[in-house]
């Protein structure tokens, strides 16, 4: 479900073969990247795109070779688990360290966050996992298919608009009201569930009218607001169909994907000691 460090493999029945790896990992760097400013940080939502789209397209997967209860278990040992400790891990570094520290019981909002800005990821993955199920079974013809791709588009234009009236200062400061973690919610939805029509167009060997949406999507947003966020969603497409029909050889990139999640929950503890000392 969650986009874990690894490698999703495509395998012919018939024969038992991989005919292709996607390696799930590179993304959380491109997350850092963004998260320190650096040159060229809008690449960041590029980063993020690609991790809300595979963890929706393997939580399809998933889900759909599960019992059901087994699908619900995995997700909170995956997902549950680590949030709950990396909230008591960031709250001991912030009250050392932090010049502010983040105050869950004072603001509501924190609660769909935890003590550090940078977990709001794993409390929205397991609340947008919710509609993983219905969307699975929902979406199992062609003509469901359609229904979906308009009700995407429909759903991520005007949060689109909204994400591009307040990113992205809104991402670190709270904005009237739209609170965090709001802001980023606007942004990431409509990718998660771009992700799930696009297993399920897999599924049924025709992913054009999910496609179709995506280019929409990012032609209205693009026009009404010109910028690189705007068109997330038919690059993160292009991205994903590229790779998707690549032959990579070696486990290598299954490796070095290891390491990518565990950097991306470690970036802003290192990044506030960084700031304290230099």
């Amino acid at each position: 479900g969650l986009a874990l460090p690894g490698t999703v493999e495509r395998i012919e029945v018939a024969t038992g073969k991989v005919t292709h790896r996607v390696t799930v990992g590179a993304h959380p760097t491109g997350i850092v990247w963004d998260h320190a400013r650096a040159p060229y940080a809008d690449i960041g939502y590029t980063a993020l795109a690609l991790f809300l789209l595979l963890t929706s397209f393997l939580a399809v997967g998933s889900f759909e070779r599960s019992d059901g209860r087994r699908f619900w278990i995995s997700r909170a040992q995956r997902i549950a688990v680590p949030w709950l400790v990396w909230c008591a891990f960031y709250r001991v570094v912030y009250e050392v360290v932090a010049d502010a520290p983040f105050d869950v019981l004072r603001d509501p909002w924190t609660l769909l966050i935890g003590p550090s800005i940078h977990l709001w990821f794993l409390p929205f993955v397991m609340m947008a996992l919710v509609t993983i199920p219905w969307i699975s079974r929902f979406v199992d013809r062609p003509e469901r298919l359609y229904l979906a791709a308009v009700a995407l588009a429909i759903v991520a234009i005007p949060l689109g608009l909204l994400h591009a009236k307040l990113a992205p200062t809104a991402w670190f400061v709270n904005m009237g009201e739209f609170a965090q973690p709001l802001p980023q919610w606007f942004y990431s939805l409509p990718l998660f569930w771009f992700g799930a029509l696009l297993a399920c167009g897999k599924r049924m060997g025709m992913v054009w009218p999910v496609l179709a949406a995506a280019v929409l999507v990012s032609a209205v947003l693009f026009s009404r607001a010109p910028e690189f966020a705007s068109v997330q969603m038919v690059l993160v497409a292009l991205i994903f169909e590229a790779v998707w029909r690549l032959n990579i050889a070696g486990r290598w990139p299954t490796w070095l994907a290891g390491f990518a999640f565990g950097i991306y929950l470690l970036h802003p503890a290192c990044m506030l000691l960084a700031y304290k000392l230099f």
